[in-house]
């Protein structure tokens, strides 16, 4: 049997692991294949924040779009500053939320959605007394966030026997 020298271990070694790899890529034939955004790449996002209705009466319940944000990500809502909660970007970078009014001041409220200092966003909605009363569109989804006051915390009740 002939000896092997070093340069032919060596050109042996390499082409069993390229073989090897390219087997151990079988599994994943039948994937289907998504392309990779830039975006997630480089972390620029150019997200916009869109609202069924600019302005209405107190009481009213906007309906807000946020669209172009990463997907999966936890996106927070700020009402003039203020936390009011916070809402999932699905796969394709959008987010949908319910801003209830009922209690609030007239005046113009600054809705702002973020999921990092890179993907924010803001739209303004204005409350007046003459203003018609808003409503979400049919069929809209999302959870509902309170512009006046906190956000209730629903407790369970326990009685005793």
């Amino acid at each position: 049997m002939k000896s092997l020298n070093k340069e032919q271990i060596i050109r042996l070694t390499l082409t069993l692991v390229i073989l090897l790899s390219g087997a151990a890529m079988i599994p994943f034939v039948d994937l289907p294949v998504g392309a990779i955004g830039w975006e997630s790449l480089t972390g620029v996002y150019e997200p916009d924040l869109s609202v069924n209705e600019s302005s209405g009466a107190p009481g009213s319940t906007f309906a807000f779009t946020g669209s172009s944000y990463p997907p999966n990500s936890l996106a927070t809502i700020y009402v003039n500053g203020e936390t009011k909660g916070s809402v999932m970007t699905d796969a394709g970078g959008t987010a949908t939320f319910k801003l209830n009014t009922a209690g609030a001041a007239p005046g113009t409220y600054n809705v702002t959605l973020e999921v990092d200092i890179n993907a924010t966003a803001t739209e303004s909605i204005e409350l007046v007394e003459s203003g018609p009363t808003v409503t979400p569109p049919v069929g809209f989804e999302g959870p509902t966030f309170f512009l006046d006051f906190p956000n209730p915390v629903f407790l369970p009740i326990a009685y005793r026997q």
